[in-house]
């Protein structure tokens, strides 16, 4: 008994320090990382049209990630009592939910914006409007907000005694929203192939052909970089998401047991959450107005010390 007892003390304990030391720096990293890509975003000139203001509600919804949906991780992964005795507290999960998914729909609109200003870059202005761009971001929250709550009205929850705020639902209510999720993911999915296929054969086009006048091709040639900056986003956030996207598949391997499976939740959500980390990075490293604003307020800490 004293020996079981030492050991479940050890898991928590375990369990305590990858959380602490993990997701604390996470999600500080998210919040720094995407408050100064939105203060940037403000000191660019350009900063209302369609490409930037996406990128900001993007950096927006990261924001809103480490803020929220990382602290609510941690708390309900510290909830856990044991490795191999694993408390779903499903309420917790939704805040992720929500903004990974609103996130998705952002990387969508941003694949569109780039798929008209070089496809058809004349009707570029006319078709991302500002408003227009406005209403589908309002309509993405409002569907993510609808798919993360549904577990609360079709979910009949239950709470599960012993741990403070810890609720599950019912698993067919999750069945629906994990099936939901594979049905928007392969769909989007598709459409980002679509559209990054034809963007390099337009792009390749005029490159080789020396279609248009040479402003046009330049302005396709900036607008391609653009596009592989987008590309590059999307690719990140693939990479974080496809050990989650395995789930299913490691949980039917019958060798992994309760503490492994357990462990690997921890790093999949882990990489999850990178993702909002690593945006950050992308746009500085790419986007030279970023770069380029981010020099400017170095220089003018540096002249403001001296």
């Amino acid at each position: 008994m004293t020996g079981s007892n030492n050991a479940t003390t050890d898991e928590m304990r375990d369990n305590l320090i990858f959380v602490l030391s993990v997701y604390t720096p996470l999600a500080l990293l998210i919040i720094a990382g995407n408050a100064l890509v939105l203060f940037l975003i403000r000191q660019t000139k350009s900063y209302d049209k369609p490409q930037f203001v996406l990128l900001g509600s993007l950096a927006f919804v990261d924001l809103l990630t480490g803020i929220i949906a990382v602290p609510m991780h941690m708390w309900t992964a510290i909830l856990q009592k044991s490795l191999f005795v694993r408390n779903n507290c499903h309420l917790q999960y939704i805040p992720s939910v929500i903004f990974v998914s609103v996130s998705f729909f952002h990387h969508l609109l941003i694949t569109v914006d780039r798929y008209v200003s070089i496809v058809n870059p004349l009707q570029h202005r006319q078709f991302m409007q500002l408003r227009k761009i406005y209403f589908a971001i309002a309509i993405s929250w409002i569907i993510c907000c609808f798919y993360g709550t549904m577990v609360l009205v079709f979910g009949n929850l239950k709470k599960i005694e012993g741990i403070s705020f810890c609720y599950q639902v019912d698993q067919r209510a999750l069945a629906g929203q994990r099936y939901t999720v594979s049905c928007m993911v392969s769909i989007g999915t598709i459409l980002l192939i679509v559209m990054y296929s034809r963007i390099v054969f337009v792009a390749r086009k005029y490159e080789k052909m020396r279609v248009g006048t040479m402003g046009t091709r330049n302005l396709i040639r900036k607008e391609y970089k653009a596009a592989k900056t987008s590309a590059l986003i999307i690719v990140a956030f693939a990479l974080a998401f496809l050990p989650y996207a395995l789930k299913p598949v490691v949980y039917l391997v019958p060798e992994y047991g309760e503490s492994r499976l357990h462990w690997y939740d921890l790093i999949e959500d882990a990489l999850v959450y990178m993702n909002s980390a690593v945006n950050p990075f992308i746009y500085v490293w790419r986007l030279p107005q970023f770069s380029c604003a981010l020099r400017r307020l170095l220089n003018n800490c540096s002249t403001t010390r001296a």
